[in-house]
């Protein structure tokens, strides 16, 4: 079963998130001598990566950040430097304030002109990275938001990728990343697989404000369905999933 942290506020959640974290990688780079992480998006993991950038916080002398590997879940069709990149946002908040080597971030490179050349690129990285550092699973740590729409990455409601028989068939390789369209908003995204992202060693879920709360609820304790519910793909991770929301988003457990 996932493990749930309701924190008081989005603060706190930043803080208590943070902590958490923070020991995950530390284990990784114990075990493994390094520890590869996927980053997420959106607007609540923002305070999350100030408060580990944060030098008077304890959790960045706590971190060794140059053997830290990372990665994202999902990215806009959209160059780097552009305000709705999830890289910008990380660049931002964390990676101009952290020692993390630059051959150590590998972003997904959402300014080619074709999204499915984006996606053929960035599995090529993957595979590249795991073959290098001999790492199976790849991720240490898979950093998820929700959408008020329960969904995941860039896995939207309705979504073909939820579909197990739109895979390859017996013998092929499966996609673990794809380039996937998003009709309501007219735009193409980049998005690790529902394959990729279950593959993780530890899933940290981070949700935040009222708007939530009905995707939390519908995560956690609606019937099975992932095609209404992407979010409800992570219940098969069962206690390697942890979430942290706030108050407000819990508000319909």
């Amino acid at each position: 079963m996932a493990r749930l942290t309701v924190a008081d506020d989005e603060v706190e959640l930043a803080s208590r998130a943070a902590d958490r974290i923070s020991h995950l990688i530390a284990d990784a780079v114990d075990a493994h001598g390094s520890a590869i992480v996927s980053l997420t998006g959106g607007t609540t993991p923002r305070l999350l990566y100030s408060a580990l950038a944060d030098s008077r916080q304890p959790w960045r002398g706590h971190i060794p950040w140059s053997q830290l590997q990372l990665f994202w879940g999902d990215e806009r069709h959209v160059p780097p430097d552009d305000s709705r990149s999830n890289y910008r946002t990380a660049k931002i908040t964390l990676l101009d304030h952290v020692p993390v080597p630059a051959d150590h971030v590998h972003r997904i490179r959402g300014e080619l002109p074709d999204a499915h050349q984006a996606a053929a690129d960035y599995e090529r990285i993957l595979t590249d990275v795991e073959s290098g550092l001999g790492r199976i699973p790849l991720f240490d740590l898979m950093l998820l938001g929700v959408g008020e729409d329960a969904h995941i990455a860039s896995l939207f409601p309705g979504s073909e990728l939820l579909t197990p028989h739109t895979q390859p068939g017996a013998g092929q390789p499966r996609r673990r990343v794809a380039a996937t369209w998003a009709p309501h908003l007219a735009t193409w995204r980049i998005t690790l697989t529902p394959e990729t992202i279950l593959d993780s060693r530890a899933i940290v879920v981070l949700v935040a404000g009222a708007g939530k709360a009905d995707a939390v609820r519908a995560a956690l304790r609606e019937p099975l369905d992932v095609q209404k519910y992407p979010a409800q793909l992570l219940r098969s991770a069962e206690d390697r999933v942890e979430w942290f929301v706030d108050r407000a988003a819990a508000a319909g457990l």
